[in-house]
């Protein structure tokens, strides 16, 4: 497959689960009252700690495989189901909830009040971790180890990382206007547009993975 394919496909499912749209009601919240040049500072701390997140799930996603014996088909078919299933969730929600892909990132009063304290302390948690680089976005990184193998297929895959974390503090940068501009409207069809790519991306993930399956079985027999 083409690095540049690579890239795009990567980046389409990353920047799916990873959905900065869906922190920025969380980031205006926990960010207001302070200087812009901190808010700034914030942002851009979120979003090289979800880059180093992801990336660091990225090189060590082999071992983890080696030592828990998972075959690539195997997890191919259960990240499938897990993008499948976020996807129906978002595309069937209400549209108060539709913005909520990849996990609960739904701020907390605990950390509102966190941000009162040391606003900086919330750029790693809970923005980065577990509002940036959730459950999904990690389950992800962790399918598209054993999806693209090759090393430089792997760099295409990191550039896809730093492309989401670039959009993500760019996102974030400008989460005042846009939380005015688009609402929560905006945020829920932007959201499901982004599902419908996540479905197909989870469809296509299982069958991958069940066609190697098929395949043994149709020799064994």
């Amino acid at each position: 497959m083409p690095l540049s394919k690579v890239f795009l496909v990567t980046f389409t499912a990353l920047l799916t689960m990873v959905n900065p749209l869906a922190v920025v009601p969380a980031f205006v919240t926990l960010t207001q009252g302070i200087a812009r040049s901190l808010r700034a500072s914030v942002a851009l701390v979120a979003a090289i700690s979800c880059v180093a997140v992801l990336t660091i799930f990225l090189l060590a996603g082999n071992y983890v495989f080696s030592f828990f014996g998972i075959t690539v088909p195997a997890f191919q078919i259960m990240g499938g189901i897990i993008f499948l299933t976020n996807s129906l969730r978002t595309l069937t929600d209400d549209d108060r909830r539709a913005y909520d892909i990849g996990g609960d990132k739904r701020m907390e009063d605990t950390d509102a009040r966190k941000a009162e304290i040391d606003p900086s302390s919330i750029a790693v948690v809970p923005l980065a971790i577990p509002m940036l680089s959730g459950p999904g976005a990690i389950t992800t990184v962790m399918v598209l180890v054993n999806l693209y193998p090759a090393w430089e297929q792997k760099i295409a895959v990191i550039f896809s990382i730093v492309g989401v974390g670039l959009v993500s503090w760019i996102v974030l940068l400008a989460a005042v206007p846009l939380s005015r501009m688009m609402g929560d409207r905006g945020r829920a069809v932007f959201a499901k547009i982004m599902s419908l790519l996540l479905g197909a991306i989870g469809i296509q993930f299982i069958i991958n993975g069940i066609r190697p399956i098929a395949l043994e079985l149709m020799k064994a027999s």
